[in-house]
């Protein structure tokens, strides 16, 4: 297939964005292969966020504006979004980011050759900047201490490595977007556990966007240098709680319930020997997270 001639759609949520969001619209509308359609889903801002989205949407025919009644929150919103999109390869964009010219194009490019029987992933790496548009980090993997190119179905239980913002799917991994359980740690971390679970995925070097980290958000995000990635070490190993992997055992459960049919033997024994920490103890736990950073990623 000629990715130039490819179809697709971008799945776009706001919530009170608007210092950010023209930016962001600019980005989108000036790429190189441009989108079919902007599929944008507003869940309920109080700032001048939807004024901005129906002002962009007179001028751009592309852009269809859905604003939500009540709020929902990012899953649920994107969910919707995914599900209005008419198009085979789709794109998830954050309201507070900046897409590089060539996004579009060069997913499309290794994406449009990929099978259309399988649910597909996408996805890049990403350069951080702060408020004013500056870069802070030239890749965002490196920063955060991921390594995507070597990440698996079972790294996954235990973190996710998959930024929305992105990404690109294709139409069949929308058929199993649909009535996203509650319990799900968030759609892109879901959308990981598919792709690598029973579907396709590729995973570009490049930086294809700018990641904008503002406010307190800075703190979490940027200040990934060796003082935080020990933290983060420390934490892991000496944090008592009881509930230690709670949240990413039940994601898994279910996982498991939704989709083991699709799973390959080898799969369903990994999703197996998760979900049973559900019943271990919390140092059993910690035990098998630190064995698998001290053999790696898989």
């Amino acid at each position: 297939m000629d990715h130039l001639n490819s179809l697709c759609s971008v799945a776009l949520c706001t919530f009170n964005g608007e210092k950010y969001l023209s930016e962001l619209l600019d980005s989108i509308l000036s790429q190189s292969v441009p989108a079919n359609e902007i599929i944008i889903v507003d869940d309920c801002s109080s700032d001048g966020t939807l004024e901005i989205l129906k002002e962009y949407a007179e001028k751009n025919s592309e852009i269809k504006l859905y604003p939500q009644n009540s709020n929902s929150g990012p899953i649920a919103s994107f969910e919707k979004a995914i599900q209005l999109t008419s198009y085979p390869y789709i794109f998830l964009a954050d309201q507070d980011d900046v897409w590089k010219p060539t996004k579009i194009e060069t997913m499309l490019s290794f994406g449009s050759n990929c099978s259309e029987d399988q649910p597909l992933l996408v996805y890049s790496d990403l350069e951080v900047i702060d408020e004013n548009g500056e870069i802070l980090f030239p890749s965002f993997w490196k920063m955060a201490g991921l390594k995507p190119q070597i990440s698996t179905f079972r790294s996954l239980f235990f973190g996710n490595s998959v930024t929305g913002c992105a990404s690109m799917i294709n139409s069949k991994m929308k058929e199993y977007l649909v009535s996203i359980p509650q319990g799900v740690l968030m759609h892109d971390h879901w959308i990981g556990l598919i792709a690598y679970g029973f579907g396709s995925v590729v995973v570009l070097d490049d930086p294809l966007l700018k990641y904008r980290t503002h406010g307190k958000s800075v703190t979490e995000k940027v200040q990934a240098n060796l003082l935080w990635k020990f933290r983060t070490q420390m934490n892991q190993i000496f944090n008592l709680s009881s509930d230690f992997l709670g949240k990413e055992i039940d994601q898994i459960i279910l996982f498991n319930q939704k989709f083991r049919s699709y799973l390959s033997k080898e799969n369903q024994k990994h999703v197996d020997t998760f979900s049973a920490l559900k019943h271990k103890s919390m140092f059993k736990r910690k035990l098998v997270s630190y064995l698998r950073n001290i053999k790696g990623t898989k």
